[in-house]
């Protein structure tokens, strides 16, 4: 009996996602080694990148500065029912495509 060979196809989905993801990868890492994008004035722990160019950061978060007809404990309980709808409907998504 001769042993066939089977004949691995690439398709073009795994040939986008290597040539986006490749770069995208090497860049990280290079943007990483040099310390790029961060600011020495700025110093906001492990959030430097995302906090860093916003001018005037520290009013946002001040909580005199935001104010809201809405209480804080109702915007509470509606991010939490958002984040429990969502759960569900990634349960039934991954419910759904292992029965295919």
């Amino acid at each position: 009996m001769k042993k066939e060979k089977k004949k691995k196809r690439i398709s073009i989905t795994q040939i986008i996602t290597a040539v986006i993801s490749v770069p995208t990868i090497a860049a990280a890492l290079y943007i990483m080694y040099h310390s790029l994008g961060l600011s020495d004035s700025l110093d906001f722990g492990a959030g430097a990148y995302y906090y860093a160019d916003i001018p005037e950061f520290q009013k946002f978060v001040n909580s005199g500065h935001y104010t809201s007809g809405t209480p804080m404990w109702v915007l509470i309980i509606l991010f939490l029912i958002w984040g429990f709808v969502m759960y569900r409907l990634w349960v039934r998504l991954e419910h759904s495509s292992s029965e295919k």
